[in-house]
């Protein structure tokens, strides 16, 4: 074997292991980042500040479009199917909740509708996402606050206002804005306090041109219309969190619950028969993709959203979603979390790549290896004979 062969090999194998050595060190450095990057999106970290001890649990979303949302009614059912199920799983040692034990609860849910409004103080006025709440929605989304606290679902006075930041400067000039009075429309809500509005990059693609603000579902009533003060224990609700179909306020178009998940999908498939949602076959999902008719409701696993699985799922799927043609309505926290998968996605890609790539350099250095290898044998053959 002459020595500018084997010098040219050791060449070749030298760049491909410092090749590698690269992809290796930017394999690490994408997937650390990547990491903190989801860590970062509080409102899809639920379930992990829910657990407790070798408690599992899962995060479960389903998101509506207008004309599909539900009413207070249909969230009252939702509730009392996924508090049966969990009792007769064993899950629970009650089927009527008792939310009064706080640190007893076994599972949390909340909802949300979206609108726009003016929000008023003197002769200031900004237009504002306005998002309707109820349930545990601050334990699901607790975002953080500058100042003050969040809004007490438990009072009977529901005429309450969260505000971000930026109403509260634009409104009042600062952030210790508590206890201050605002006016939607003909209706006076007192400021409970000031949330901050996160800096990453999903969240400033996600949130939107207006400023937003959080007030009580039950509060955001067009109609004015006064609410029922109580509830059966049996519809899962907490304290004074009551519910009926009078207000003409926003429809329910995200509803969220957190709940234990002993097996894989036990969650998912409680809340979506809870929900009277019917998973299709693949043959019903194959006919869906040729319709373009996707349905005006999803449900999503938050919890494993961001796992490899996931993301390869949506990967094989994506050039199918922007073809589809429903209404759903996606809150700020959705988009957010969606723009990060799409992040995810891209660094999915990448890990292909580089798996391709290390595949090939694996390869090539086995060639290289056993080239030298048969070479030096010809050589020792040739002198011995």
């Amino acid at each position: 074997m002459s020595k500018l062969k084997a010098n040219n090999r050791i060449l070749v194998g030298a760049l491909i292991l410092a090749i590698d050595l690269i992809l290796f060190i930017s394999f690490a450095a994408i997937h650390f980042v990547a990491r903190n990057r989801t860590e970062l999106l509080y409102s899809q970290q639920a379930a992990r500040r829910w657990e407790s001890g070798d408690k599992k649990c899962t995060q479960i979303s389903i998101f509506y479009s207008e004309d599909a949302g539900l009413k207070f009614s249909d969230i009252k059912n939702i509730r009392n199917a996924i508090q049966k199920k969990l009792y007769a799983d064993s899950l629970i040692e009650n089927s009527k909740s008792d939310d009064s034990l706080e640190g007893a609860r076994s599972w949390i849910d909340a909802y949300s509708g979206h609108t726009y409004d003016d929000v008023r103080k003197d002769s200031n006025k900004v237009h504002v996402n306005v998002y309707t709440v109820g349930g545990d929605f601050f334990q699901i989304h607790n975002m953080p606050l500058k100042s003050g606290s969040y809004l007490d679902m438990k009072s009977t006075d529901v005429n309450q206002i969260l505000v971000d930041e930026y109403v509260a400067w634009n409104l009042f000039g600062g952030d210790n804005i508590a206890g201050m009075k605002v006016w939607i429309g003909d209706d006076v809500y007192t400021v409970t306090g000031v949330v901050k509005c996160d800096d990453n990059q999903a969240a400033k693609e996600a949130y939107g041109e207006y400023n937003s603000v959080y007030v009580p579902m039950e509060a955001y009533s067009k109609a004015g219309k006064k609410l029922a003060s109580g509830e059966d224990a049996s519809s899962g609700l907490s304290g004074n969190d009551t519910l009926t179909d009078e207000s003409e306020g926003t429809v329910v178009t995200c509803y969220e619950a957190v709940l234990p998940n002993p097996i894989k999908n036990y969650g998912l498939n409680t809340v979506a028969e809870a929900a009277e949602i019917h998973f299709l076959t693949d043959e019903e999902k194959e006919s869906l993709k040729s319709s373009l008719d996707f349905g005006d409701r999803e449900i999503l696993e938050n919890t494993t959203r961001f796992s490899r699985g996931s993301l390869y799922n949506r990967l094989k799927s994506k050039k199918y979603e922007v073809m589809k043609t429903n209404s759903r309505v996606y809150p700020y926290w959705e988009n957010e979390a969606r723009f990060e998968e799409s992040y995810q996605i891209r660094v999915l890609r990448f890990d292909i790549i580089a798996l391709v790539i290390f595949i090939v350099s694996f390869i090539g250095i086995g060639v290289i290896i056993y080239m030298s290898l048969k070479d030096k044998l010809h050589d020792v053959i040739k002198r011995n004979f």
